[in-house]
């Protein structure tokens, strides 16, 4: 798979998220496919993949000392899938079922692996109409529990 420094693609917002969509020209009509790597102070930061210039497939981001941060499956510029963040010291911070952006099921951990919370969204929450034809289809799929 092809791999392009962030800063050597050209981008326009996405109307629908307000993310960029990536292109390899300045006309705009060449959508990138590919890896996509952002660099800070010379330490990779971010990398995710690209289909048809909408971030599509994995997204890493690193702390500036260069350990894992997160880990999002992506699809058309959103978060669809599972989110992971991380402590430092490589553990996991939590997990989350995550359906275009909106929090299905989230655990929270301390940084020995304790669960400090569960929360899961429920009718009240104002997302809740925009997914929940697809909650129990990603529950089964992703089972976090």
């Amino acid at each position: 798979m092809q791999k392009i420094n962030y800063d050597e693609l050209y981008t326009e917002s996405d109307i629908n998220t307000g993310e960029n969509i990536f292109y390899l020209d300045k006309e705009l009509k060449v959508p990138y496919n590919g890896v996509v790597l952002d660099y800070f102070n010379g330490l990779l930061s971010w990398e995710f993949e690209v289909k048809e210039g909408f971030r599509t497939g994995m997204e890493k981001t690193y702390y500036d000392s260069g350990e894992l941060m997160e880990e999002n499956e992506t699809d058309h510029n959103t978060i669809n899938g599972l989110a992971k963040e991380f402590y430092k010291n490589g553990k996991l911070k939590t997990i989350a079922i995550v359906i275009r952006n909106v929090p299905i099921d989230t655990i929270t951990y301390d940084e020995l692996g304790n669960i400090l919370k569960k929360v899961s969204i429920n009718k009240n929450n104002s997302s809740y109409f925009l997914v929940a034809s697809k909650i129990t289809e990603y529950r089964k799929k992703y089972n976090i529990e």
